[in-house]
Order: structure tokens, then sequence, then C-alpha cells
């Protein structure tokens, strides 16, 4: 139906602006060692619960996704929705794995920037990450997504 597919791709971008447009404001703040900068986008970001909004309209995107499959006359099984579901896990690790090292720095810039913590220790932590990369990875698999989605090539 018409109505479930509108919902699923109403559901999806939105979890791509709030979910990718939160990695993106990480990754940059985390590759220019901005301590303060960073800070002020955790504080930001855990204010506008923006975790939250993009678990729910991930998961109201993949029910509503199903529910246009089925109604629309898909087969679960064609090729396009299994590279889907695969995406769909490659995703879930990808951006897992980003989030627990941003949100872990983020923290710790909102502690230096509290005084708890020294900033030139949590700037040695930025140095070292791999933000930016693994956002590049996360927004390759997204683009991935829209991709198979549009062009449904298998």
């Amino acid at each position: 139906m018409l109505i479930f597919k509108t919902l699923h791709i109403l559901s999806m971008v939105a979890m791509v602006t709030i979910e990718i447009g939160a990695e993106f404001l990480y990754a940059f703040t985390i590759s220019r060692r901005d301590v303060r900068g960073l800070a002020t986008i955790h504080r930001l970001l855990e204010r506008v619960r923006a975790g939250p909004a993009s678990i729910g309209a991930f998961i109201s995107g993949v029910v509503f996704g199903l529910l246009a499959a089925v109604t629309g006359g898909f087969d679960l099984l064609d090729g396009w929705l299994i590279a889907a579901y695969v995406l769909v896990v490659i995703f879930l690790v990808t951006t897992t794995l980003f989030l627990r090292g941003a949100l872990k720095l983020g923290r710790a810039a909102v502690e230096a920037e509290a005084g708890t913590r020294s900033v030139d220790d949590v700037s040695r932590e930025l140095a070292a990450s791999r933000a930016l990369p693994a956002f590049l990875i996360d927004l390759g698999v997204v683009i991935a997504f829209i991709a198979d989605m549009v062009l449904k090539p298998f």
C-alpha cells in the first residue's frame, strides 16, 4: 500500500537525517580535536534525544518497509530485499561501533570542559580516534541502502 511506502520513506529520511547528521558532527569535531566543540555537540545531541529519535525512526522505517513489501506484492526473498536485510545488519554493527567510541569521547570532552578531566588527555584521545573513517563507512552503507531501494538491482 502506498501509505506504508510513504511512511517507510519518511521514517528512513528522518533516521538518516538524525543519525548521519549526528555522526557527521561527532566525526568532524573529533577529527579537528576540538574538545570544547565536541562537548557542546555531545550535550546538544543528548538534550534533544537524538539517539532515541534515530532508533525510533529506524524501527518504524523497517516495520513500514516490511508492511509496504508485503502489501505491495513483493517477494520478501527478492535479491534486493535480501541485500537490504544484510545492509541493516551491517549498519547496526558499524553504527554501534562508531557511537560507542564517539559517545565515550563526547562524555570525556564534557568532563574536560567541566574541569574534572585534563583537556590535554582528551585531546590525545581525539587524535587517536578513527571517527572520520568510521563515519565514512556508515555513510557508505546508507548510500548503498538508497541505491538498493531505488535501483532494486537484484
